[in-house]
């Protein structure tokens, strides 16, 4: 159960570095979490995949937020996908199932993008409902129902059997390498004129620093952008860090194809007051990422 200090903590995030250095090599692990918990469809070509589910509050999530129209404290769980998903905000609940360790499934009793509904973002639901067992954890998420992305595809079908517990902290899932004159419509306008190129990060949950304090300046020096020619930097700044969703951006000023970001042991908090490991995640280029 939350502690005051945590539930107040949802509101401020509702759930859910370029400086030149030298590199002497990095001891991060990726985390491994998307690939080992995703399955795809089998029918076609065109796949969605759900690259993770995290379990981020237990009885923390005020039921009337994002028009959710529930009463009470629920839990919730942001699932990320690796397309987006057209607005309005607020989705058909019953298309979601939450899977234990029973077999049992609980229903979901809302889904929305909120708060990462930004153009160039939208590929986090927020599961709000009754999900937490002491004896019967969720371990998994299932798309019963059609779920149309940006181009179409249909997500139905789609499962991920591995759901991060609660008191795990949390990782980069998703890292896009952007030029910034290629930013999707609605991409941010925070980083400073002489920026290259955007690393975009989605974070499993929401994420804050310690105690829900601001992302700062440890942020910037602690978060390392590895470059396909060894070198390591640090962005010229962050953006779209505080808006109350799972993303964050890094503004890089030098030219390069960045390949991996590792973010510093205990930098990140998400609301349940779970610090990040030491994690590292491969960057991709967006254009190859679907829609």
């Amino acid at each position: 159960m939350k502690n005051s200090t945590f539930v107040m903590g949802i509101m401020t995030w509702a759930l859910l570095t370029a400086c030149n250095l030298t590199s002497d090599g990095t001891t991060a692990q990726d985390t491994g979490r998307a690939e080992g918990g995703r399955t795809t469809l089998d029918g076609g070509t065109e796949r969605v995949h759900l690259l993770s589910a995290f379990f981020g509050l237990d009885n923390g999530v005020p039921g009337l937020l994002f028009g959710c129209e529930l009463f009470g404290l629920q839990d919730g769980m942001p699932i990320v996908l690796d397309r987006r998903i057209p607005l309005p905000s607020l989705l058909d609940p019953s298309v979601f199932v939450v899977h234990h360790a029973s077999g049992a499934e609980s229903p979901v009793r809302c889904a929305t993008l909120a708060p990462a509904d930004e153009a160039e973002e939208r590929r986090t639901i927020l599961l709000v409902g009754e999900f937490a067992s002491d004896d019967d954890p969720p371990v998994g998420v299932t798309i019963v129902g059609t779920l149309l992305t940006d181009d179409g595809v249909d997500a139905k079908g789609t499962r991920i059997e591995t759901v991060v517990p609660l008191a795990a902290g949390p990782s980069i899932v998703l890292a896009e390498h952007y030029l910034v004159s290629e930013l999707p419509t609605g991409g941010t306008d925070e980083c400073p004129a002489n920026t290259d190129h955007i690393i975009k990060t989605t974070w499993e949950g929401g994420v804050s620093g310690p105690a829900g304090s601001d992302i700062d300046e440890s942020h910037r020096l602690g978060t390392t952008v590895k470059y396909a020619s060894g070198e390591v930097r640090v962005a010229t700044l962050l953006a779209d860090a505080f808006d109350n969703d799972n993303h964050v951006e890094f503004c890089m000023s030098a030219p390069g194809e960045p390949v991996a970001i590792t973010a510093g042991s205990g930098l990140y908090e998400d609301p349940n007051g779970d610090l990040n490991v030491l994690h590292t995640q491969v960057v991709t280029d967006a254009h190859e990422l679907t829609p």
